[in-house]
């Protein structure tokens, strides 16, 4: 009998408690249905994935396109001489990937893509004298090779030497011909990587014979522990004026290097820019590209000799 009376109590208990409770949520809103809302958050969440993913997707293919975008040049087994051929055409390499100091011959060229991208520079043409060979002789692809190397050749070197130099243009009758033009003179420019035929036909060592008057040379150090011979010297004299030119000459991988700048003969102005200015463009790491693919693909014929300044 107690036994029941306890039982009886415990259900009297929970129904109250029951009639509470529904009692205090009388009038509340309803509760919402969770299962729509877990599943609109799922979706919001694969949404945000693959839009992740995309945008990692689009990166790379917008870099697959830069890289396709930046220039290239051909490679070649050319001379300069007419009997050039093109090989296969070299993977082009950002500048990032450029060695500041390269040492040793080339097997491969870091494109200089700092050079300044601008139209192409209009070539001064030249005619070539009788028996004399113009770069209009070689076959197209090799031809092309060559504008295109003059063409990014002289748009560092209009960068690098001073406004007075004005415009520095490639010159058609040979690649390594380029010049500046400024107040009605005109400043020839050479650049060349010439194969060096033989070691009885290497370069003089730096300043060997010595400075004179007219001519001062001194040795430079260039990177990669290259050592550079730098002239300051007198090309011409009339009417009491000197035409004082400037240039650099070096050794790199297989090849003798030359670059120079003298003044115009005609208007008896001297190249306006000192060998210290030339030596600049000599270190730069753009230069050193040009003349790191120079050395591996050539576009001179082998020198005879090297003598002078």
């Amino acid at each position: 009998m107690d036994m029941l009376s306890e039982g009886a109590l415990e259900d009297t208990g929970t129904q109250r408690i029951r009639e509470a409770m529904a009692e205090a949520a009388e009038g509340a809103p309803p509760l919402p249905d969770l299962l729509p809302v877990a599943l609109a958050e799922g979706r919001r969440r694969r949404t945000r994935a693959r839009a992740a993913i995309g945008a990692g997707v689009a990166g790379v293919v917008a870099l697959g396109v830069f890289g396709a975008t930046l220039p290239s040049w051909g490679t070649g087994s050319g001379t300069g001489n007419g009997t050039a051929q093109v090989g296969a055409p070299v993977q082009g390499r950002s500048d990032a990937t450029a060695s500041p100091a390269p040492t040793g011959p080339a097997s491969d060229f870091a494109k200089p893509t700092s050079v300044p991208s601008e139209p192409p520079r209009t070539p001064v043409h030249v005619e070539p004298t009788p028996g004399e060979s113009s770069m209009a002789d070689l076959p197209a692809a090799e031809r092309k090779r060559m504008e295109q190397f003059q063409q990014d050749a002289a748009a560092l070197f209009d960068t690098m030497l001073p406004a007075a130099f004005g415009t520095v243009r490639p010159v058609d009758l040979a690649v390594s011909r380029y010049q500046g033009a400024s107040k009605g003179s005109v400043f020839p420019v050479v650049f060349s990587v010439r194969p060096i035929g033989d070691s009885s036909n290497s370069p003089d060592a730096p300043c060997s014979y010595g400075p004179t008057k007219k001519y001062r040379c001194e040795k430079a150090q260039l990177p990669g522990g290259i050592v550079a011979r730098a002239v300051t010297a007198t090309g011409n004299s009339k009417g009491g004026k000197d035409i004082v030119g400037v240039s650099v000459r070096f050794e790199f991988g297989g090849s003798a290097v030359l670059l120079s700048a003298d003044g115009d003969d005609s208007s008896m102005v001297s190249a306006p820019v000192t060998v210290d200015q030339l030596l600049r463009i000599a270190r730069d790491p753009r230069f050193l590209n040009l003349v790191r693919y120079a050395d591996a693909y050539p576009m001179e014929p082998k020198q005879e000799s090297v003598r002078g300044g």
